[in-house]
């Protein structure tokens, strides 16, 4: 609050600090009155736990219980939006706007300032702060700098005019740390850019809305109902526009979609707690983040009975059974399975049952197999009550038969038993069929599957038991090219009227067998199942880290795999040269005084300000080996040495296979062990190499030893 020491030396800050002081006046009167509250609920909170203790009454009891609990109701929304408050007296705003409309009456300039969150001046009833997705924030991210008949769309309609002037600020604390005036030409604009990008820390993913690029911002803005895929090379941002996107739709059609009724599938639970604080500090919560394993086990209601199976793997079926041409096959056999069903119903007057069948099928797309057989049913048992006399004898006989019907219908739609028996219906090559047969056993209550059984277990549930309850209003999926066709083709199943963002690159596939090539197969599969036209969005520049690095990542893809990869366009950014170790074996096995040459860069890496660093490694027996070897110096690094076990991102070092870091950052990275022992020149290790690289914020360092055939060709 107090301002009386601020240097106001330039007459750009003379100009910016009057309004910043009376944002952050508004803003702590706002939070007074807020704690004051707090303070009076926490009261009542006690007071009312006083009355819980001497009531002696149940009801008396219940009833001060319901009371106790609406209090800590309220508490809990005071403290979200003291919350909010605080971090609006920290960082109000981050840019300015001045726009001169065409119709302007006075031919005075609309200047308005953009922040995360909308904020109102109560004795004015003037926008203080505007919300950074309101249709008028798009001209700051459309524009590098003033410009000339720019238009926005208002609510009464297209307004055109000028734009004068954009300025961005850096702001902390209350304190302008920096001002730019961004001017056409995105000189100016790249550096801010720049200021932003050199302060990143590997810490939690963090929201992007004061430097959201053009191309970003037209994904982020982009309508509701279609669905969208995004191609973005590593670094480009795509996880951060995926969670802004959605920031964006629930503001701008909180009517259509809800908070609650939205799906984020992430890799792994490291992933979804890096991305945890982007939407919170959009003012979004209540978002269902979840792996697809999780959230496909919650569609089939199984629990820990259903286990997955420890049997070998064969990569080829694997991948097979991810396809599309299973798709086909699925689709077969759920037809070949309504046909036996309807065949064999064990009454004497089923083409009644069969007749109604198709006729529901027929009128009615939107009634699912289960429901069709349900209601012809009953409609067949109510012609053959008002055909008979309702005696009690045909009354009994009639419950009978109903009873009978349904436990067929039941016991027929099974879902394990029905995929089960997908492999004995004649549809597959022997092969195939042994295989799946061997993964699917079942002993007592406990079942088995494979993780690739998973999602063609889903679309078959939802094919026979519908889609409506576990329809999505909105539906973003992260780090897709790792994810099989089938798995994708239930997701948009449940994408209500197209809903869905899908983000990727196969540059990134690093876990066997790879089902996504490139992004043909893929627009044609959402497009089908989702009944909508697909746009597709290509995101070449690299934001994450330094020209350097990205130029060594680049360097291993086209030493060793063909053109037709997306790689990184490296932005802005210069920093230190990638550093390569030599060791006279792998670290596992090293010496004492080899390793403390590594445990001396990791601490001198914190000490300098890293926040997270990684030692990312081959594969999890390979992390396990450096994990043991390095959790022991622990003391030495000065920091906390997690295994990949871990699901929360935090500070430390992290010991990760190259799999686990997907999607990550850091602040440090070194790749362990690059030799011939340890990677060949085949494609999932080129691209696991290239992954791990691209994971560096800042500092890149590769340790390696004698004969390393990768690293050979790289710096030769």
């Amino acid at each position: 609050m107090d301002f009386s020491n601020v240097k106001k030396d330039t007459n750009i800050l003379q100009e910016e600090y009057p309004y910043l002081e009376h944002t952050t006046q508004i803003t702590s009167s706002k939070l007074a009155f807020l704690l004051q509250k707090l303070h009076s609920l926490e009261i009542d909170l006690e007071n009312q736990a006083m009355i819980i203790k001497a009531e002696s009454g149940q009801d008396s009891i219940l009833a001060a219980k319901s009371i106790y609990n609406k209090i800590l109701n309220q508490i809990e929304r005071v403290v979200d939006r003291i919350n909010e408050e605080l971090n609006v007296l920290d960082s109000p705003y981050f840019g300015k706007i001045s726009f001169l409309s065409y119709d302007s009456t006075t031919g005075k300039p609309l200047t308005l300032y953009i922040g995360k969150s909308a904020k109102i001046d109560e004795k004015t009833n003037l926008p203080l702060i505007i919300d950074w997705r309101s249709p008028i924030a798009n001209l700051y991210y459309q524009n590098s700098g003033p410009r000339q008949n720019v238009s926005f769309l208002a609510p009464i309609g297209e307004k055109k005019g000028n734009l004068l002037q954009k300025r961005q600020f850096q702001i902390s604390l209350a304190r302008i740390k920096g001002i730019y005036d961004a001017k056409s030409g995105n000189e100016t604009a790249d550096e801010f850019l720049l200021a932003q990008l050199n302060e990143r820390l590997g810490k939690k993913l963090q929201d992007i809305v004061s430097t959201i690029q053009s191309q970003q911002n037209q994904i982020i803005r982009d309508q509701i109902n279609n669905p969208i895929i995004v191609q973005g090379v590593a670094g480009s941002g795509k996880t951060t526009i995926l969670l802004h996107r959605l920031a964006y739709l629930l503001y701008t059609y909180k009517d259509k979609i809800s908070n609650e009724n939205t799906l984020v599938i992430a890799p792994n639970q490291l992933f979804i707690d890096y991305i945890s604080d982007v939407l919170p500090n959009l003012g979004i919560s209540k978002i269902d983040s979840i792996t697809y394993l999780f959230w496909a086990k919650k569609v089939l209601g199984w629990n820990d009975y259903y286990t997955v199976s420890t049997n070998e793997e064969n990569p080829e079926i694997k991948e097979f059974k991810g396809s599309i041409d299973f798709l086909k096959i699925l689709d077969q056999y759920i037809d070949t399975t309504e046909q036996n069903i309807l065949e064999n119903i064990p009454y004497t007057h089923k083409e009644i049952i069969i007749n109604r069948y198709y006729e529901l099928k027929n009128q009615f797309s939107n009634i699912d197999m289960s429901e069709r057989l349900e209601l012809a049913m009953e409609y067949a048992i109510h012609q053959e009550e008002l055909k008979t006399s309702l005696s009690s004898k045909n009354y009994q006989n009639l419950t009978e038969v109903k009873s009978t019907l349904i436990q067929y219908f039941r016991k027929s739609l099974k879902i394990y038993s029905l995929y089960k028996k997908l492999f004995t219906a004649g549809l597959l090559a022997k092969d195939i069929c042994s295989y799946s047969l061997k993964g699917l056993s079942t002993n007592g209550k406990i079942h088995t599957y494979r993780i690739e059984d998973l999602a063609p277990i889903v679309y078959l549930h939802l094919k026979i038991y519908g889609t409506k309850q576990y329809m999505r209003d909105y539906i973003v999926i992260d780090e897709a090219q790792d994810m099989s066709f089938v798995q994708i083709a239930t997701l948009c199943l449940i994408a209500r009227d197209g809903n869905i963002t899908i983000a990727g690159d196969p540059a990134q596939s690093i876990i066997p067998p790879f089902y996504i090539k490139n992004w043909k197969n893929i627009l044609a599969l959402v497009e089908k199942y989702t009944k909508k036209k697909a746009k597709y969005y290509n995101l070449n520049k690299c934001y994450r880290t330094t020209i350097e690095i990205v130029q060594f990542a680049n360097k291993i893809m086209k030493s060793f795999l063909d053109d037709s990869y997306e790689l990184p366009e490296a932005v802005l950014r210069h920093g230190e040269k990638v550093e390569i170790i030599n060791f006279s074996d792998s670290i596992s096995k090293i010496p004492t005084n080899e390793i403390y040459k590594l445990i001396s860069i990791l601490k001198n890496q914190f000490e300098n300000g890293s926040v997270t660093c990684a030692v990312l490694c081959k594969d999890r027996t390979h992390a396990d080996q450096l994990f043991f070897k390095l959790k022991k110096y622990e003391k030495e690094i000065g920091k906390e040495v997690f295994d990949y076990s871990e699901s929360n991102y935090q500070p430390g070092l992290h010991i990760l296979p190259i799999s686990n870091s997907k999607g990550l950052e850091f602040d440090t990275v070194v790749i362990a062990d690059l030799y011939d022992e340890y990677y060949s020149t085949k494609e999932i290790d080129i691209k696991k190499l290239y992954v791990a690289t691209t994971r560096a914020l800042h500092k890149l360092y590769i340790t390696t030893t004698h004969k390393s055939t990768i690293l050979e060709k790289i710096l030769n």
